[in-house]
C-alpha cells in the first residue's frame, strides 16, 4: 500500500507541474485509487486494485478530438438523441486508467477452478454530461476504449506486495485475454434530481445502462447529506465501474467549502462481463453462462472534503454482491477507494 501511495504522490505532483489543461471557463482533475486493502475487510481477491486520472474541461478536447467526435456520433444514435442539447451545456471528461481482478489463492501458479480468472483493463475514457434544459436532470454517456490482459496491473500488484511484504500474485499467465486483446464498453444514463432536494440534503435516481465489455442495464438511488456547493450534475457514485471514475468528478469551477455524506444502493441486470467471460482471444480459465450471476446489487457509502480552497478529498466503501453463482468465488466483493480532486 505505501508502494500506491508513492504513486498518488508522483502524480499529484505531476499535475502541478503541468498546468497547461487549465481552463479559464472551469475545469477540474482528479486522481483516484481503488484498492480491497482499503477496506476493513483487508482482502487481497476479487477486484483488486485500480488507479485512474482524470481530467474535465472544454480547453482539453483537443487533446482527444477524434474520441469525442465519436461519442458525439454515438449519442446521435440514441433513441433520445440526447446530444441535441446546445454545445454550452455539454461538459466533456477524459480519464486514462488500469484495474484488475485475481482469485482468492493467488500463491498458485496453475488455473484456480471454482474461482474468478485473473483479470486486468487498461482503458482511456471519454465522457459527455448534457444539462437538461437548465435544469437539475441530466444525461450522461461514455465510450472506453482499452485493452485487456495487458502486464500493467501484474506489475503494479507485484510492486505494491513487494513493498507490503505481501505474497505475490503467480498466476497471471492464466488471465483474460492473456498477451492484449482490445476491448470497449458505451455507457448512458439519466440523472433525476428529486425536486424535494434542499441545499443540505439531496436525492437522485439514475437509469443507466452500456454494452461492451460490462453489458447490463441497472437503477440507483444515490443520496448526500452536509456542507455542499457542488451541483449533482457532475457527481455520480452510481456511475463508478470498479476502477472506472469519469463520471463521478465534480466539475464545476466553483470553489466553495465542502463538507458532507454520501451513499447509495444500485440494481443491475448484466448480461455479459469479459473480465469472467472472455472475449474472443483464448483464455486459460473463463467462465461459462451458467456459472455468471446477472442480478447484482451494489452499495456505498463515502465522505468528501474540501481543503486549501479548491481541492477535495473523498473516500468511498463499497460492496457488491457475488458475480459468481457457486464454488469458491461465490462472495461478495468490498474494497475502498481514495480521490483527490481540484476544481479551477
Amino acid at each position: 500500500m505505501n508502494q500506491w501511495l508513492k504513486v498518488l504522490l508522483i502524480l499529484f505532483l505531476a499535475k502541478l507541474a503541468v498546468p497547461a489543461l487549465a481552463d479559464s471557463t472551469g475545469s477540474a482533475w482528479a486522481i483516484s485509487m481503488d484498492n480491497d486493502l482499503f477496506a476493513p475487510t483487508r482482502s487481497d481477491r476479487d477486484f483488486t486494485a485500480g488507479l485512474a486520472v482524470t481530467y474535465t474541461g472544454r480547453k482539453g478536447l483537443k487533446y482527444w478530438s477524434g474520441l469525442d467526435n465519436t461519442l458525439d456520433r454515438l449519442d446521435r444514435f440514441t433513441p433520445w438523441a440526447i446530444n441535441r442539447f446546445p454545445e454550452s451545456s455539454i461538459t466533456p471528461s477524459i480519464e486514462w486508467g488500469t484495474y484488475g481482478f485475481t482469485p482468492d489463492e493467488i500463491d498458485r501458479r496453475d488455473v484456480v477452478k471454482g474461482d474468478r480468472p485473473y483479470a486486468s483493463l487498461v482503458y482511456l475514457t471519454n465522457s459527455r454530461i448534457y444539462y437538461v434544459n437548465g435544469g437539475t436532470d441530466a444525461w450522461s454517456s461514455s465510450l472506453t476504449l482499452g485493452v485487456l490482459g495487458l502486464t500493467l496491473m501484474e506489475a503494479a500488484q507485484s510492486a505494491v506486495h513487494s513493498a507490503t511484504g505481501s505474497e505475490k500474485a503467480r498466476g497471471w499467465d492464466h488471465q483474460i485475454s492473456d498477451g492484449g486483446e482490445p476491448t470497449f464498453r458505451y455507457q448512458l444514463a439519466y440523472h433525476d434530481d428529486w425536486r424535494a432536494n434542499t441545499a443540505k440534503l439531496q436525492f437522485k435516481t439514475t437509469y443507466f445502462g452500456s454494452v461492451g465489455y460490462l453489458t447490463e442495464a441497472g437503477i440507483a438511488l444515490s443520496t448526500r447529506n452536509g456542507l455542499i456547493s457542488s451541483p449533482s450534475h457532475r457527481f455520480n457514485p452510481e456511475l463508478i465501474t470498479y476502477g472506472e471514475r469519469v463520471n463521478d468528478l465534480i466539475s464545476t469551477p466553483g470553489k466553495g467549502r465542502e463538507n458532507y455524506f454520501w451513499g447509495g444502493v444500485a440494481l443491475k441486470a448484466r448480461a455479459y462481463n469479459a473480465f469472467l467471460q472472455g472475449q474472443f482471444r483464448h483464455s486459460d480459465h473463463r467462465l461459462s453462462h451458467d456459472e455468471v450471476n446477472y442480478l447484482l446489487a451494489e452499495a456505498w457509502v463515502g465522505y468528501t472534503l474540501s481543503f486549501a480552497g479548491n481541492f477535495k478529498f473523498s473516500y468511498v466503501l463499497r460492496a457488491q454482491t457475488s458475480e459468481i453463482r457457486s464454488g469458491e468465488g461465490d462472495r461478495a466483493m468490498v474494497w475502498g477507494g481514495l480521490v483527490v480532486s481540484q476544481t479551477r
